[in-house]
C-alpha cells in the first residue's frame, strides 16, 4: 500500500470481528513500529501483546467493572476538558458532533458506542504501550511515536487498530493478567483485529484547517 493511501485510510476502528491475529503479524508490526525515533536511540519502551486466553480475562473483569460503574484509575492522569487549550475543547467539540451524526445512522448507535468500550472493541489482540514510572516527557513522546507507527503498520496490513483510554483504564487488571511491574508506567493501549462492516466503523473525523497550526517562515 502506498504511504499516502496508509495515512488516509487509518482510522480508530471501534469493533472487530471475532478472527484472530497471526502472531508473526503481531510480530511483524511491532518490528515496524520500533524503527519510530528515539532520544539518543534509548528505546525506553516496552510492549506487551495480549490474545487468547489472557485477552478474555481482561476483557471478562473489565467489563464486570464498566457495567458497575466503577471509575478508572489510569496510571497517566485524565484532564478534564474544561483544562485544554480552548481551540482545542473546539475540537473536542466537533469531534462529538461527527460521532453523534454518525451514530444518529444506527437505531442502536449510541448504544453499539457504549457497549463497543465496555467490551474493549471485541479486539482480537491488544498491545500495552508502557516505558518506565520515572520516565522524562521525552520518553513518552517516543512511545507516542512507536503507537502511531504501529498503528499505520496495522493498516498496511489490512489490520484496524484504536488508541483508546479505555484500555488502560483499569490498570490493575491489566498488571495482574500480564505481570507488568509496577515500576513500568501503563501509558496507553492499542486494541487492533479485523473491522467490522458496523456503521460506528464509519466514523472518519476531520482535521482542524493547517492555518490553525502551522506557521510557516522562509
Amino acid at each position: 500500500m502506498e504511504f499516502h493511501d496508509v495515512v488516509y485510510q487509518r482510522r480508530s476502528i471501534r469493533t472487530f470481528k471475532d478472527t484472530p491475529l497471526d502472531s508473526t503479524v503481531l510480530e511483524q508490526l511491532v518490528t515496524d513500529a520500533t524503527r519510530a525515533p528515539s532520544w539518543a536511540n534509548s528505546q525506553p519502551w516496552h510492549i506487551t501483546i495480549v490474545t487468547g486466553a489472557t485477552l478474555k480475562r481482561i476483557k471478562k473483569r473489565h467489563y464486570e467493572r464498566a457495567v458497575a460503574g466503577r471509575g478508572g484509575t489510569a496510571d497517566l492522569s485524565v484532564a478534564h476538558r474544561n483544562d485544554f487549550a480552548r481551540e482545542a475543547q473546539q475540537n473536542m467539540e466537533n469531534w462529538n458532533q461527527q460521532v453523534n451524526e454518525t451514530l444518529n445512522k444506527d437505531p442502536q448507535g449510541i448504544a453499539t458506542f457504549s457497549q463497543a468500550q465496555a467490551t474493549l472493541f471485541n479486539a482480537a489482540a491488544i498491545v500495552y504501550l508502557t516505558v518506565p514510572q520515572n520516565a522524562t516527557g521525552w520518553s513518552l513522546y517516543d512511545l507516542g511515536a512507536v503507537g502511531q507507527t504501529l498503528a499505520l503498520s496495522a493498516t498496511d496490513h489490512g489490520i484496524g487498530s484504536i488508541p483508546a483510554y479505555e484500555l488502560v483504564r483499569y490498570p490493575d487488571i491489566v498488571r495482574q493478567e500480564t505481570n507488568l511491574q509496577a515500576t513500568q508506567l501503563l501509558a496507553m493501549g492499542i486494541a487492533l483485529g479485523i473491522p467490522t462492516d458496523s456503521p460506528i466503523n464509519t466514523l472518519y473525523t476531520t482535521r482542524m484547517p493547517l492555518t490553525n497550526s502551522l506557521t510557516l517562515l522562509h
